[in-house]
């Protein structure tokens, strides 16, 4: 980008290698970001948040999970820390509900929230990724085109001429491997981007 040549030298913060990690990867890099990021987070739940009182509280209040997340979490195959979760939804939710004859009407997933806090820190950070020379030519060179979702939303998230420069890499023709919410769980994303940094990695350039 123009303004990148007085930026060589940009202080990286987590965020900002993260989106370089998801440069090199074979598809949509928010996408990549989003997933790998709420992989460790239900990674992190079942492993040291199960028995949590303050967490188990606010999953009660939530009726549970939705859907994709309950069947993400059941992908981990940690049967007793699953168990236990299902279990307290059961004696303390569903059954009371339905003893009231009162089912509960919607759903409020904490994960759903955590995933809309990752999309928002990422996207908030976004800019300065673009500023940055080497991230800037990492982009252009290496990353794959955002998916049609995303890239709706960051239409509506970056200035103008931002969005040019995005869109000047499109003509690259870079389509991710695959589909925004696709269920990616049963990939082991650390080995498997460990393979990708192994064929199309940093020695390329």
């Amino acid at each position: 980008m123009e303004n990148s040549k007085n930026n060589k030298h940009i202080r990286k913060n987590f965020a900002h290698i993260a989106w370089e990690e998801a440069f090199l990867w074979e598809g949509c890099p928010l996408c990549f970001l989003i997933n790998k990021t709420l992989w460790k987070t239900e990674d992190n739940f079942l492993y040291e948040l199960v028995n949590d009182p303050k967490t188990r509280e606010r999953i009660r209040k939530g009726n549970g999970f939705c859907p994709e997340h309950a069947i993400q979490l059941l992908n981990f195959k940690d049967t007793l820390g699953i168990s236990i979760i299902f279990e307290d939804l059961i004696k303390n939710v569903i059954v009371p509900s339905l003893l009231k004859k009162n089912l509960p009407e919607g759903i409020n997933c904490i994960f759903c929230e955590k995933e809309k806090e990752i999309l928002n820190l990422y996207l908030s950070t976004l800019p300065d990724i673009f500023i940055d020379e080497e991230s800037s030519l990492l982009w252009k060179e290496k990353a794959y085109s955002f998916c049609l979702p995303h890239w709706e939303i960051i239409k509506k998230k970056l200035p103008e001429n931002l969005l040019k420069f995005i869109e000047a890499k499109d003509k690259k023709k870079k389509y991710p491997e695959y589909l925004f919410g696709s269920p990616l769980w049963d990939k082991d994303y650390s080995i498997l981007f460990l393979k990708k940094i192994r064929i199309r990695g940093k020695n390329e350039f």
